[in-house]
């Protein structure tokens, strides 16, 4: 299995400075440089967009007015079957005056007749594209022909483009005349002035109406086919355009907006090579002075790292002493604090299992002295001749005491087996005194499967017996056992005659001292060990007086048995 490898802490704060200085701030750099270019792209998209509508809407307008006149004047007839006076004349060009005020752009009108001869008086020079004979198999009059219920639009050449749109004039459903207008491609040149995008008009058929781009245009005047049907970012002749296109008047022309970005394009390219070459040599340099930074700033870290390593090996004087910074100067007081906490928990433990040790010697000491045992076994010897069944009761009760006594159990015990143990002990003591003696326990079920020390309930029972029968012959004994306030508590209280109050003033002061200084082993015992096994607001409390008995309080953490 391998194993990771485990990287110097110098080495990682240089790989974090570059993980999370320099790389974030080339990511933010090129991400700014993205947000530009997104932005860039969309203004050149928005302007060209826009200026292809607005040239789109000012021609779509303009020719749907005059087409509208066209379609108006082809429902008179009479245009063709009668003579026009000059008031019908003087009508029509004041309605054509109307629409070149209307829309600022003029345009010609011209009514023919079935052989293509001009009705209007004023009119004495027609346009070839109109009068020649040809007419009839090409341009605006072969579509209106080919379509005479329909508005025709088509472009012509003569001394320039021009857009031709026309319909016919019926008589009983027979073609009988031709109106056209024409607006020469000029008339639109200022509108393409209005845009910043280049602009080019074109019929269906790519043939180019009006222009100021001419990239796009190839030597016969038309609209390079390559990119016809192109639209949106596009390369040609190795340059960079955007290019957007719309349909106008009934799709017959196309209207094509192209703007150039070659320029920034380069620009934009060049920046962002330039910045990535500096973000390489800002690595490359921070890389350098990171290493001498790292290793000035982990100086200190490395003087910990020492000192923990003398720990390790159980040298618990290598104090250290750091001021190079507020943050490494607590690092180290708090090192010395738990140096001096370490080796304070080292003697602590000690203490505590010299006080074990002894609470265990003790109760033996108490259980098996020659006047115990001589006692207990007297006791059995009497009561096997007189009552059997006592004589029994002592007998499993003290074979069960020396088993206790003589196994390995662990410091903690459940409530429910140390007050088992504890029963049988009563046992005896209640044989032996018989009516001069009575007890009563009453443990919560709940406690029952909690962790207290071992022999701690019976030696507080020894005590209550040892001193409870100085001032009488009779001595009751109640042991309660409850959860106050997320503590454990037992108490212990006694009938016997009790403590005198300079004598529990004495105990009471003693036991808040870190040394025994009286004869009073037993309570003091079991007091020093609750606190030093569980450094808390732990211990005994006492609580005496003259004629009506002691009061011993043990108050001690909820522990449970983790295998339960």
């Amino acid at each position: 299995m391998n194993r990771k490898r485990i990287s110097y802490f110098s080495d990682n704060i240089r790989h974090m400075f570059i993980l999370y200085a320099i790389i974030p701030a080339f990511l933010i750099a090129c991400l700014c440089m993205g947000l530009i270019l997104g932005i860039w792209q969309y203004s050149v998209y928005t302007t060209n967009r826009a200026a292809n509508a607005k040239v789109s809407n000012v021609f779509q307008k303009v020719v749907d007015i005059y087409i509208n006149e066209a379609l108006s004047l082809s429902k008179d007839e009479s245009l063709i079957t009668e003579l026009i006076d000059t008031n019908k004349l003087v009508e029509i060009r004041r309605s054509m005056y109307k629409l070149f005020a209307e829309t600022k752009y003029s345009a010609k009108l011209y009514i023919l007749d079935e052989e293509l001869n001009s009705v209007l008086s004023d009119y004495n020079n027609m346009p070839g594209f109109l009068i020649d004979n040809s007419c009839y198999d090409w341009g605006i009059i072969r579509e209106i022909r080919e379509n005479p219920q329909d508005i025709s639009i088509k472009l012509a050449t003569e001394e320039g483009r021009i857009l031709c749109i026309g319909t016919s004039i019926q008589k009983q459903g027979e073609l009988a005349g031709y109106i056209v207008v024409t607006i020469p491609a000029d008339e639109f040149r200022l509108l393409l002035t209005q845009v910043s995008p280049q602009t080019v008009i074109t019929d269906g058929n790519g043939w180019i109406y009006l222009t100021n781009n001419y990239v796009f245009q190839d030597t016969l005047g038309r609209f390079v086919r390559e990119q016809e049907y192109s639209e949106g970012f596009i390369q040609y002749q190795d340059k960079g355009y955007y290019l957007s296109k719309s349909k106008i008047c009934k799709d017959k022309l196309q209207v094509y907006t192209i703007t150039s970005h070659d320029m920034e394009s380069r620009m934009f390219y060049t920046m962002s090579m330039f910045i990535l070459l500096i973000f390489a040599a800002i690595i490359i340099i921070t890389y350098f002075i990171s290493r001498k930074v790292a290793k000035k700033s982990t100086r200190d870290i490395y003087k910990i790292a020492e000192a923990f390593e003398q720990v390790k090996k159980g040298n618990l004087e290598r104090y250290l002493n750091i001021d190079s910074s507020v943050e490494f100067k607590e690092i180290g007081e708090a090192y010395n604090l738990m140096l001096d906490g370490l080796k304070k928990n080292i003697k602590e433990n000690k203490e505590l299992t010299r006080y074990a040790a002894f609470a265990q010697v003790k109760q033996l000491e108490a259980q098996f002295n020659p006047h115990f045992l001589f006692n207990t076994l007297d006791n059995i010897r009497f009561m096997s001749k007189i009552d059997p069944e006592a004589s029994d009761k002592m007998i499993i009760a003290l074979s069960t005491l020396l088993r206790y006594s003589i196994s390995d159990a662990e410091e903690e015990i459940q409530v429910e087996e140390d007050i088992r143990y504890t029963e049988s002990y009563l046992t005896i003591l209640k044989i032996r005194y018989n009516r001069r003696f009575t007890y009563e326990i009453d443990v919560e079920e709940k406690v029952k499967n909690y962790l207290i020390p071992k022999l701690m309930i019976q030696s507080i029972i020894e005590n209550a017996v040892k001193y409870g029968y100085a001032e009488g012959d009779t001595l009751h004994v109640t042991i309660k056992g409850f959860e106050k306030e997320g503590k454990l508590i037992f108490v212990c209280k006694d009938s016997g005659g009790g403590i005198k109050e300079d004598m529990l003033k004495q105990i009471r002061e003693n036991l808040l001292l870190p040394v025994n200084k009286t004869n009073h082993h037993g309570i003091y015992n079991i007091h020093r060990r609750i606190q030093l096994m569980y450094h808390g607001d732990y211990g005994v409390t006492l609580e005496s007086k003259l004629g009506e008995g002691t009061v011993v309080t043990l108050t001690l953490p909820v522990r449970m048995n983790s295998g339960l």
